[in-house]
């Protein structure tokens, strides 16, 4: 399938106005079915589908290994993607509930992320022998920005690397920034590529639920182009995940746990 899509426009300079050709990023409805339980629709670029299923349902704690996926199906046509697991006792309602309170106030901060922690079993980063280079932080943004023609085309596409202290191991993109960094997931597990040694570079903002998405999989340094929110800067304090923001050229905003900087 086409990622992209060729369109007429009307284009407007001041007040002259002509009808142009221009690109337009595709999004693709995927359906997930679990068990043949119907579990959700993935608005995604059609591309990496199979690393996307397998990335979201780690991301929804439903597998923790390939080994759990009997079967994955993924049929283009009609927007499915199928997956049996090994466990037929699967309940899709257990994970359609909402993790997260609706309201706290700042006295409840650290309770909130306490009862994150617990109540989602997340390990703590303990990991600080991995380090980064200033430079490679530069070098590695620079590479997973340039990655995508899709962005050049259209600048609808957000993109997500997977890297380690040298060099970029592999990269997505998608039209939803979450759906980039479950590609991402997805591809590491079907590789068998250990996370927990890995740093994750990110085109895109980033919001609590992505910490939290990132975090949960031992990955101790996360790295984004563009800004950092209150939450996620706090969960990744709590975590002691490494968080860096507003990458641009040669500078670029430290928000947590600068140790694993060099």
């Amino acid at each position: 399938m086409e990622k992209t899509m060729e369109l007429h426009v009307v284009k407007y300079d001041k007040e002259c106005k002509k009808t142009v050709e221009e690109s337009t990023i595709c999004e693709y409805p995927l359906n997930v079915f679990v068990n043949g339980e119907h579990l959700t629709v993935l608005l995604c670029t059609p591309e990496k589908l199979k690393e996307l299923t397998i990335g979201f349902l780690v991301f929804k704690g439903i597998i923790k290994s390939l080994d759990e996926i009997k079967s994955l199906e993924i049929d283009e046509k009609s927007g499915a993607s199928r997956v049996i697991l090994k466990n037929r006792q699967f309940n899709k309602e257990l994970y359609s509930k909402q993790v997260l309170p609706t309201t706290f106030n700042e006295n409840e901060k650290s309770k909130f992320f306490s009862y994150i922690i617990d109540s989602m079993k997340i390990s703590l980063i303990n990991n600080d022998n991995v380090y980064i280079h200033v430079d490679k932080i530069y070098g590695l943004m620079m590479d997973n920005l340039g990655y995508s023609k899709t962005f050049k085309l259209t600048g609808g596409a957000h993109c997500a690397a997977l890297c380690d202290e040298d060099k970029v191991i592999s990269i997505c993109e998608d039209v939803a920034r979450h759906n980039a960094v479950d590609k991402l997931i997805g591809e590491a597990f079907i590789k068998n590529i250990c996370l927990k040694d890995k740093i994750i570079f990110v085109s895109s903002r980033v919001s609590f639920e992505m910490v939290y998405k990132i975090a949960r999989l031992g990955v101790p340094i996360i790295i984004s182009k563009s800004a950092p929110t209150n939450l996620s800067i706090e969960f990744a304090k709590a975590l002691n995940v490494t968080l860096i923001g507003f990458v641009r050229g040669e500078r670029m905003n430290v928000y947590t746990n600068p140790q694993r900087i060099i």
